[in-house]
């Protein structure tokens, strides 16, 4: 048998969702995110250098898309020292949230959270989310941040 009119699928529509938006909405959830871990990150380092911290190390353990602290040990210089009972004040990074929310948690709960923030952030930006674990040191003398992991292959552990 002969074909004589070619049988070819119909174009597809154009598509409905603005793609542009999109990745607009997501630059700017990603700018709001980094500006927040920001202010986070200073109101830790000025309440930690108040209490006579210098610098906290988390350690932590990562699999797939979650991230485990699993201990702090904050320190005056070169000794450890225990983590004051104090709250200080912490903005939640939740995008579902209209307004920034400004609440209080102990400091021992803030370390934990801003070290997970500043872990999905960076795991986000590099686009993988390979298991590691590691510490991350917040350094309140210096300002600074220093992360110290090691990548795990898939399933290992």
């Amino acid at each position: 048998m002969r074909q004589n009119e070619p049988r070819l699928m119909a174009p597809l529509p154009p598509a409905s969702a603005d793609f542009r938006a999109i990745h607009a909405g997501h630059a700017s959830n990603e700018a709001r995110i980094a500006a927040l871990i920001a202010v986070n990150m200073a109101l830790l380092y000025d309440h930690l250098m108040g209490a006579g911290i210098t610098h906290v190390a988390a350690s932590f353990i990562c699999d797939d898309n979650t991230c485990l602290i699993t201990g702090i040990a904050a320190f005056a210089d070169a000794t450890r020292v225990a983590c004051p009972d104090m709250d200080i004040p912490y903005v939640d990074l939740d995008p579902d949230t209209p307004g920034d929310a400004l609440h209080r948690l102990p400091l021992s709960d803030a370390i934990t959270r801003l070290a997970c923030d500043v872990l999905q952030d960076l795991r986000a930006a590099s686009g993988t989310t390979p298991a590691a674990d590691g510490s991350l040191s917040l350094d309140a003398a210096a300002r600074a941040n220093l992360l110290d992991y090691n990548p795990h292959p898939t399933g290992a552990r």
